[in-house]
């Protein structure tokens, strides 16, 4: 009994050492205590010492592996637990920091606290925040806190032009807890954002461009035009973040020329601001038309953030929405997201930001919540220009991923368009009513992006795909250009040229990959009301089951082989390094665009293709592994140096007496099967193998190019079960 149990726990010492996720992001964790430093803000004044400010300190997941490896067996149709998500009280506990972190917190800031505060801490996002002077949370940190201004602020958004409060050199954060500190409020760096839709003051032809009129998105993807959404717990949101509002009176007008049989459904509105109808932008515009338009009657979320708390970042939009979701009892179960960062800029700035929310986003999919993000309208140079101020004749010396897009725990949509009349292209295999790639070079006003992540690593799900494309001849060729180990996007795509929207009671052409994410999600509001309705889970995080049914059943996506990413917004020359589109994914266009009713018959009937349970079976097991991992990687992170050593030492002796074991039993078996007149004469018949094809055929498809023991050990001990 002792050897068993020692074998088990050294075989989970083992897991442990190996299960350092390839998505796991990849920075310099020095950064997170440096002093505050844009090239967008100038120092100014020392703030007032004696001016309470909150102070914000974000915690780490206590055992992140855990977390990740449960996010992924819920997610993967293939899997035992697929569908059995948590509530948010599992979810908190999975994701909780490390035993005595907190009090180790709260007991270095106690002292300094104001007027004795214990503060307050969020057990959705690990935010531990407390009042305090300026002149206290200088002492804490031994830094100084200074006014920052935006630079040229003139012609910038109001929301762009706050004055923040940061710390102006480096924070001292005890050693005992800079393992547990994600970061901290004083020196971490306003987002970045951008909206992602770009509008034209021309309303042209939408059988000439794009097709972006409901009708055409139905049609391209072979929606039924009396299909809406009946069950009411079937939910789907947006938010708007910044400046970006809708009117309601626009949507009523939207519904009346396009749906004028139906009425908008009911919207929720939420968030830390108020809606502005009179100053409807875009983005908001656009998100909320379509969403509800293509997701027609489904209870429809609008949550407006707002971002704008000069001493903290707590309020930034991203974190503070997706807490706000995870807090709901009932969350919406689609979430549709277009704006984005630069993924180098928030990476250099604000690490421990982009890490706590990567964090947030499994937990959103452990709750079965689907959230998509718009994959960028500036083609393969992202961002870099704008945000990491590259000079526009050197933007095509390198890729520039874009974030969240590029994080793997989340879904990101491309752009395609119909190009129909011959004019538009002199290229005559452009005269096609088949989607190509949205972009400048084809008639589009933006070009969408795509690309490899130079911060996470390739994710499982998707390692086949990414391999497969990287073998082609459809990659950029400079060396140094992009990162081919990366977690690579967008995952699929859908239309997203010249989208009709009413905005301010006047219509508009909108594109952008802020159009097509809108429109995937409502798709997925609708596959979620099939199952739903037949008593099964949503889909939850779908990126494991898209690139399933590429594998499997490539009927389930249109091909996208038409186009690149090489123009970037604002009709620049065309870079000579971009990616292409190609047969199956590509990092321009993902998997392809939605071929509605066959991925809607494989979704009602999933559960008669895979061994997974359903919706309202008991999710026991899954809380039962979390419950067991979570006491055995606590105490595995308490352990001291020689009992990791000895466990090690176990391991290796272990494997070696499996592996004599293994030996021993297949001679005695062999020659138990051995035909005695065959030794005799010398003759010995090999004996035929087991077959492996059931056990293996599951990680063939997932892994068909896992070349290395590594990826075969993380595969098989996935399984929580």
């Amino acid at each position: 009994m002792a050897f068993k149990w020692l074998l088990s726990l050294s075989l989970a010492a083992a897991l442990c050492s190996l299960s350092s996720s390839a998505s796991a992001a990849i920075y310099d964790p020095s950064s997170r205590f440096r002093g505050f430093s844009s090239d967008n803000y100038v120092r100014q004044s020392r703030a007032d010492p004696e001016q309470v400010v909150p102070l914000v300190i974000g915690l780490l997941p206590g055992d992140f592996d855990v977390l990740e490896r449960t996010f992924y067996s819920v997610s993967d149709p293939t899997h035992t637990t697929y569908g059995q998500y948590l509530a948010q009280e599992q979810t908190d506990k999975l994701s909780r920091p490390a035993e005595g972190a907190l009090d180790a917190v709260r007991s270095w800031t106690g002292e300094f606290a104001h007027e004795n505060s214990a503060g307050t801490f969020s057990t959705t996002s690990n935010l531990y925040k407390v009042p305090m002077k300026v002149k206290h949370v200088e002492r804490l940190l031994g830094t100084e806190i200074h006014h920052y201004d935006v630079k040229e602020a003139d012609n910038l958004p109001a929301w762009k032009q706050r004055r923040l409060m940061r710390a102006s050199s480096v924070v001292v954060v005890p050693e005992h807890l800079q393992d547990v500190v994600s970061f901290l409020s004083v020196n971490t760096h306003p987002l970045g954002l951008r909206a992602l839709g770009a509008a034209t003051s021309e309303v042209t032809e939408m059988t000439g461009n794009g097709g972006g009129t409901l009708a055409q998105v139905r049609q391209t993807y072979g929606i039924p035009d009396n299909l809406v959404v009946t069950n009411p717990s079937n939910t789907q949101c947006v938010p708007s973040f910044y400046d970006e509002s809708y009117d309601p009176a626009d949507l009523d007008t939207f519904f009346a020329q396009y749906l004028p049989a139906e009425s908008p459904p009911q919207i929720i509105e939420k968030g830390s601001r108020v809606n502005h109808p009179n100053s409807a932008s875009t983005e908001a515009s656009l998100d909320v038309q379509y969403i509800t338009g293509v997701g027609r009657n489904a209870t429809t979320y609008v949550w407006t953030m707002n971002g704008s708390n000069p001493y903290s970042s707590e309020d930034e939009p991203f974190v503070e929405f997706a807490q706000d979701v995870l807090a709901l009892e009932n969350p919406p179960l689609v979430v549709s997201i277009s704006y984005s960062d630069d993924e180098e800029h928030i990476f250099d700035v604000s690490p421990g930001y982009a890490r706590t929310l990567d964090t947030l986003l499994i937990k959103m999919g452990l709750r079965g919540i689907t959230v998509l993000i718009a994959g960028g309208d500036d083609g393969v140079t992202g961002l870099r220009t704008e945000f990491e101020k590259v000079p526009v004749e050197d933007m095509c010396k390198q890729s520039g991923p874009q974030w969240p897009s590029s994080s793997p725990y989340i879904t990101t949509v491309g752009a395609t368009m119909l190009l129909t009349r011959a004019q538009q292209s002199a290229k005559p295999f452009f005269r096609t009513k088949e989607e190509v790639i949205c972009s400048v070079e084809n008639g589009g006003i933006i070009t969408s992006g795509g690309g490899f992540s130079n911060i996470y690593g390739v994710p499982e799900y998707q390692r086949t795909a990414v391999k497969r494309y990287l073998a082609t001849k459809n990659i950029p060729t400079s060396p140094g250009f992009f990162n081919a180990s990366g977690r690579a996007y967008p995952d699929i795509s859908a239309l997203g040229a010249g989208f009709l929207v009413y905005m301010n009671g006047r219509l508009s052409s909108v594109s952008g990959t802020s159009a097509s994410t809108p429109v995937l999600g409502a798709m997925v509001t609708l596959w979620n009301d099939m199952r739903l309705n037949a008593g099964k889970s949503p889909l939850g995080f779908i990126n494991p089951l898209l690139y399933y049914l590429a594998e499997t059943h490539p009927d389930a996506f249109n091909d996208v082989v038409v186009g690149n990413n090489g123009a970037p917004r604002g009709g620049n020359t065309p870079c000579d390094d971009s990616f292409s589109a190609a047969a199956g994914w590509d990092a321009v266009s993902g998997v392809g665009t939605p071929n509605f009713p066959v991925i809607s018959d494989f979704i009602s009937n999933l559960e008669d293709h895979f061994n997974v349970s359903q919706l309202g079976e008991s999710n026991n097991s899954v809380l039962a592994d979390v419950n067991n991992n979570a006491a055995a990687t606590t105490g595995i992170s308490e352990m001291s140096t020689f009992t990791m050593v000895l466990l090690v030492a176990a391991v290796v002796a272990n494997v070696v007496i499996g592996l004599v074991v293994v030996v021993t039993v297949v001679k005695r078996w062999r020659n138990q099967y051995t035909p005695l007149e065959d030794v005799a004469g010398g003759n010995v018949t090999p004996t035929a193998s087991v077959s492996t094809t059931t056990s293996t055929a599951r990680i063939q498809r997932l892994n068909s190019d896992a070349d290395s023991s590594e990826d075969e050990v993380e595969l098989s001990e996935i399984n929580l079960n």
